[in-house]
């Protein structure tokens, strides 16, 4: 009834028409909001890190594409790939501390393989 037949070129789908809800005026402001106070966040917890640990994370999770892997740190801070993993846990810890709760850090995408 709301959906054309495919056959009939004239014709059209009533529901063609309906509003899409996603981008109502609302929703578009709270998400934007949302993205605003996890980058806030995000950045009061990088500034919380030494150096070194800031690159393990910035390089582990924020990159666009491949993060660094745990071995490709290791070898450019000539340690092993499980003293990475352990500066990685404690800095994470450390953020998720100097933010309160962990909603900034949940929209990371998960880090590169080791």
């Amino acid at each position: 009834a709301f959906e054309a037949d495919d056959d009939d070129e004239d014709s059209y789908a009533p529901a063609q028409y309906l509003a899409d809800h996603e981008s109502e005026p609302y929703r578009v402001l709270e998400a934007e909001e949302s993205a605003r106070v996890q980058a806030a966040g995000l950045q009061k917890a990088l500034a919380s890190l030494d150096p070194r640990s800031r690159r393990i994370i910035e390089a582990r999770w924020l990159k666009e594409k491949d993060g660094a892997t745990l071995h490709e740190l290791a070898a450019e801070f000539n340690v092993s790939a499980e003293r990475i993993r352990q500066i990685e846990t404690k800095a994470l810890e450390k953020m998720r501390k100097a933010i309160g709760n962990a909603d900034a850090l949940r929209a990371l995408p998960a880090p590169a393989g080791v």
